[in-house]
C-alpha cells in the first residue's frame, strides 16, 4: 500500500472532491488516468490535501506545467 493513503481515512466527500480533482489534471494535461504519471499525480495530490492542501485552484495551480508532463 501507498504510505500516503495509509495516515488518513478520506470521508466520501474528500474521495468525490479529490477524485473530480485528478480527473480534471489528467485531462487538461493529456494524461490517461492508467498512466505513471497520472498515478504520480494521485500519490502527490494525497499527500498535499494530508498536508492541508485542500483548496481546488491550489490543488490545480500545484500540478500547472509541472515535470510529470514532460
Amino acid at each position: 500500500m501507498i504510505p500516503a493513503v495509509e495516515t488518513h481515512t478520506f470521508d466520501p466527500n474528500e474521495l468525490a472532491f479529490l477524485k473530480r480533482v485528478f480527473d480534471d489534471v489528467c485531462i487538461e494535461h493529456g494524461l490517461p488516468g492508467s498512466s505513471t504519471a497520472a498515478s504520480d499525480v494521485a500519490i502527490e495530490m494525497i499527500q498535499l490535501y494530508q498536508r492541508g492542501v485542500k483548496d481546488e485552484k491550489s490543488l490545480h495551480r500545484h500540478f500547472d506545467g509541472h515535470s510529470f508532463f514532460g
